[in-house]
């Protein structure tokens, strides 16, 4: 009997945690979207809408997630929390977005960009965007915030400063080789949505003429640049090199002993500090 009651306790206990979890998850005004891009491509995603907003983040994806992955969900769900309109979209040739992954561009991500902001300002009121690229979405942010005068501040996480050299990032010697022999690459790993999954040549053949250097020396609006100190992914050469080459006002923080994804809950927590004091200020 004793037993018993101890595993009742337990249960009640771990039910009572997860509709905690769950209560206060769907507290949040998440609300699901989709907007066409420029290809006429119906692109899916989240907004998180507080009861009272007048800023607006846009959260860009890396390579190869989604805006139903473990960054920009946990982001989102933050930055709704801190009083901000979070919008998180996936590229398309990304799920839930239409078009195949095996097409997929950067340069068609770039273009993604205007259209997601489009429909940021056709449907809410907003004073001011604030435009956040993680990874490979902070590539695309890069290459795109000057273009778009209604962003007013851009903040990039695990940044890369050049793609002609950051391609062995993303990929191994023997995917390069597939590259070179095959003109794709299949991707084997399970868990994964793109398990199995064909990528073209051509996502590789753009590293190589994608210039992050000269748009991010277009960029003259407030500029923020996080990466962590134990990045994996990414050496802090990057984000170090980005900010020599951007201009001011510019802050580069490195949060020590975080990771590429900043998984653990106090480096995260840190992240979020120094996002909404940059926001603020």
């Amino acid at each position: 009997m004793e037993m018993f009651g101890r595993f009742f306790c337990l249960g009640v206990l771990v039910s009572l945690k997860k509709f905690i979890f769950c209560a206060s998850f769907d507290d949040t005004m998440k609300k699901e979207i989709s907007f066409k891009n420029k290809r006429k491509l119906t692109l899916r995603g989240y907004v998180f809408e507080p009861q009272k907003y007048d800023t607006a983040v846009m959260f860009l994806h890396g390579f190869p997630s989604s805006c139903e992955g473990f960054t920009a969900s946990r982001i989102a769900l933050e930055l709704e929390k801190l009083g901000y309109l979070t919008l998180v979209f996936s590229f398309s040739h990304s799920p839930p977005s239409e078009g195949k992954f095996e097409d997929k561009l950067m340069s068609k991500e770039v273009e993604d960009i205007k259209y997601a902001i489009d429909f940021l300002f056709q449907h809410y009121e907003i004073k001011n965007l604030v435009l956040i690229g993680h990874s490979t979405g902070a590539i695309d942010a890069s290459l795109y915030a000057h273009k778009d005068k209604r962003i007013t501040k851009l903040i990039l996480m695990g940044a890369e400063s050049d793609t002609k050299h950051s391609v062995r990032y993303d990929f191994t010697d023997q995917q390069v080789q597939d590259f070179w022999t095959k003109g794709h690459i299949v991707y084997n790993s399970p868990g994964k949505w793109y398990h199995h999954k064909k990528l073209k040549k051509a996502f590789y053949d753009e590293f190589f003429t994608l210039e992050i250097p000269k748009a991010i020396k277009k960029f003259k609006r407030p500029l923020l640049i996080v990466h962590g100190e134990k990045d994996e992914a990414i050496p802090l050469s990057d984000p170090e090199k980005l900010f020599e080459n951007a201009n001011k006002p510019k802050k580069l923080i490195i949060i020590r002993g975080a990771d590429h994804r900043f998984t653990n809950p106090i480096h995260f927590k840190k992240l979020l500090t120094v996002i909404e004091n940059f926001i603020k200020n």
